[in-house]
């Protein structure tokens, strides 16, 4: 008995970009995630502005906004950017490149 040719083989029909378009929302994400917990202790460090004119000891505040301490939010967005840049180099090219040794974006049908 001929078996048929019309069969749903899941291999060949699903689309192979997708599995990197899954690879990089992972990827994404958890630079992302990274990001998140680290940039409170990065603005501890080096993102606060201590003017040291008023420094809040109680709830009772006698400073003024501009006196109290700030954040520069353009110097962290720099970092949390940096941070997840970072997470793709290491991920794509130290990683998968060196480690793995899987190509980026190769054709996987070439001999």
């Amino acid at each position: 008995m001929v078996g048929r040719d019309n069969a749903h083989i899941p291999k060949e029909s699903w689309p192979s970009f997708t599995w990197y378009l899954i690879e990089f929302a992972i990827v994404f994400a958890v630079a992302n995630l990274i990001a998140f917990q680290l940039i409170p202790v990065i603005d501890e460090m080096i993102g606060e502005k201590n003017l040291l004119l008023c420094e809040q000891v109680s709830w009772l505040s006698k400073c003024g906004p501009s006196e109290e301490k700030m954040s520069d939010t353009g110097l962290l967005n720099w970092i949390w950017w940096s941070i997840v840049g970072g997470v793709f180099i290491g991920w794509y090219l130290i990683i998968r490149g060196f480690i793995l040794k899987k190509p980026i974006l190769g054709n996987r049908f070439s001999e």
